[in-house]
Formats: C-alpha cells, structure tokens, sequence
C-alpha cells in the first residue's frame, strides 16, 4: 500500500512539473485578467467567452482602460466534397472553420499578431435523410467553434 501511495506522488509531481493541465485549464497571463471580444459569429463569441471564463477571465462587453481584446475579424465555415457515389452524388464532406483574429492588450499593442486558427471535421450526407444531416453538421460546427477558441486561448497561454 504504501508502495502505491508512493508510486503515485512521484507520478504527481512528475506530471506537475512538466506543465501539465486537464484539458481547458489554461494558464494565461496577468495582462489578460479582463478581456473584451469581438467576433462576427455569435456562437464563436460565445465558445471564446466560456473557454476564458472557465480559466477566471473576466469578460467585459466593451474594451476598458485595463482589459486586452480578441478580435476575430473573420469566421467563415467551407464545404469540401469528401465522397461521391456511383450516380456523382455527394455523400460525405469536409467541413473547414477558418477564424482570422489578434489579441491586443490594454494599450492596444498587439499581444499576438492577425493569425488564423482552423478545424476540420468530416460527416457522411445522406440527402435520405436531411433532417439529421443537418443537424449533424450544426453539432459538427458548434464543435468546431470550441475547437478554435481552444486553439486561440493555447496562443494565448504563451504570451510573455
């Protein structure tokens, strides 16, 4: 017993020191305590805001004296033919989220400079059955837009 208590605090500290964090849990910096977003597309707005909030950033609706800012210039979502059948129909897609952004801080310095971050997901389409295609693909892309806050807020995690 003892043996495993042991075992399991030198893992502890091994895994802890190597800067390890459960997935969500970013370390950013002091300078992004407050932040302020803009973002064409609302549900990435909304994913950008829960994945700081997680993280005990305070989201401000407007830029402040002391908040840095994320400005998602640009969000557009792509359609890519992944497989046809034998009749040229469609019957799979890629699809591609790409959002264009910069993180300023408070003085409006560029913390990290106009860069893009993109996800990718595929889905089978059977025209059969629309209904749940299409609500696939909204999952697909609400999916998506955790995967590129998560993207945005590693960046910022690196910041000095």
């Amino acid at each position: 017993m003892k043996r495993i208590a042991l075992i399991s605090l030198l893992v502890a500290s091994l895994v802890s020191g190597c800067g390890f964090h459960l997935r969500g849990k970013i370390i950013l910096p002091d300078s992004l305590h407050t932040v302020a977003i803009t973002s064409p597309d609302v549900k990435l707005r909304d994913a950008l805001v829960d994945s700081l909030e997680a993280n005990n950033v305070i989201i401000v609706n407007s830029p402040t004296a002391d908040s840095a800012q994320i400005e998602v210039s640009k969000a557009d979502f792509g359609r890519e033919v992944r497989t046809i059948d034998e009749r040229g129909k469609s019957t799979g897609y890629v699809l591609i989220l790409r959002a264009n952004y910069k993180v300023l801080d408070s003085a409006g310095k560029e913390l990290i400079k106009p860069s893009t971050a993109s996800a990718r997901r595929d889905y089978d389409f059977d025209d059969q059955q629309l209904l749940s295609a299409t609500r696939e693909e909204e999952l697909l892309r609400d999916e998506m837009r955790q995967d590129v806050a998560q993207s945005i807020l590693r960046k910022m995690s690196r910041i000095r």
